[in-house]
This record gives C-alpha cells, sequence and structure tokens, in this order.
C-alpha cells in the first residue's frame, strides 16, 4: 500500500509506488547527477533480479542508502573531484562479509545488497572494496540516490535500494527515450524526478 492518496499522483507515479511495494524494480529519469536508473527495494533482491538489471540495465550496479546507513555500515566517502556538474555521492564499494567468494556473480552481488540492507546495519556485514557500489542520498540535490529513496519511502518501503545505472545498446549512457523504450519492452513503471518534486 503506497503512502499518498492515489488522486494525486499521476498514473505513472502511483503504479511505480504501487510495483515497488511488490518488490517490482522500477526506471527512475531526470535526476541531476545522471542518467536514468532502475530501481528496486533491497529487501526484494535477489540473483534474478541482478541478473535482470545487469542484463537490461546494462550499467553500474550499486545501492541507494541514506547518510545514517553509511555512518553505520563504516563507509567513508570516495574524494571527489570538481569536474563541474553534479556527481552521485558514492562510498568505498563494498562486499558482503560472509558468503562471498569473487563477489561478482548475481547471486553474490544479491549476498552483498542484502547485508547491507539488514536492519539496525552493522559494519562488520561488509567488507571493502567489493562489486556493489553505494551512493549516498544527498537531500535537495535531486540526484539519483535521493530520488530513489523517496520512491521507496513513498511506496511504505524500507529506504535502502538495489539501483543500476543505463546504457543504451550501443553502450551509452542512455537518454530518456531509450529508457522509455526499455520501459514499454520490458512492462516496467517508469516516473521522472519531476513527478517526486525533487528537481
Amino acid at each position: 500500500m503506497v503512502m499518498m492518496d492515489a488522486k494525486i499522483m499521476s498514473d505513472a507515479l502511483t503504479r511505480a509506488l504501487n510495483d515497488l511495494a511488490a518488490g517490482r524494480p522500477v526506471i527512475l529519469t531526470g535526476a541531476r547527477d545522471g542518467g536514468p536508473v532502475m530501481v528496486q527495494a533491497a529487501g526484494a533482491v535477489d540473483d534474478t533480479w541482478v541478473n535482470f538489471m545487469a542484463r537490461e540495465a546494462r550499467g553500474l550496479l550499486g545501492m541507494a542508502i541514506t547518510p545514517r546507513r553509511a555512518s553505520a555500515l563504516g563507509l567513508s566517502l570516495q574524494p571527489r573531484r570538481n569536474v563541474g556538474r553534479p556527481v552521485p555521492l558514492y562510498t568505498l564499494s563494498i562486499e558482503a562479509a560472509v558468503g562471498c567468494t569473487t563477489g561478482i556473480s548475481a547471486g553474490e552481488r544479491a549476498t552483498t545488497v542484502a547485508a547491507a540492507a539488514v536492519t539496525p546495519a552493522r559494519p562488520e556485514a561488509v567488507v571493502t572494496p567489493g562489486h556493489i557500489f553505494p551512493q549516498v542520498s544527498e537531500i535537495g540535490t535531486g540526484g539519483q540516490a535521493e530520488g530513489a529513496l523517496d520512491l521507496l519511502r513513498r511506496a511504505g518501503v524500507m529506504p535502502v535500494a538495489m539501483i543500476c545505472s543505463m546504457l543504451d545498446f550501443e553502450g551509452r549512457d542512455a537518454d530518456d527515450l531509450h529508457a522509455c523504450t526499455v520501459a514499454a519492452t520490458l512492462d516496467l513503471a517508469i516516473v521522472d524526478m519531476g513527478e517526486l518534486g525533487l528537481v
């Protein structure tokens, strides 16, 4: 059950929130710090969904987490360089401390997402470096992580997400047209940051 009155939301946003609450991924567009991303509640992630995102979104697989969770997991931030444009606030990459060998398989990446999503968060649950790349949500930036966690909160789901950036079929950063095509092909909900009032 979503947390807002469906009558004041667009059909796209209503569907996205219902799908997230049901454990399905959605596509988020319009972030200031990058192109479209697939978003899924971390609690719904398994090896099948990791493989789905790796195959269909094709970009960097990571997580969106709150600053409090990053701190509780003992994750320090990667340094930012002044690149003249908004960029995601990444922490060190992570791996589950237990249950991983190489860490790259879909199953082991799902294990890592689950380890980082446990409440209460525990620093001993993850090690660095690894094959999952957390982004910390920065309120007011209109970034991918802020949008992903806002969607989960509205859906009534714990605000920890698996996210995957999207590439087009030629391996370039996907644009919104490509994201819409993928959403239609895969029957995924798609929602823009503007509908969340974050940009």
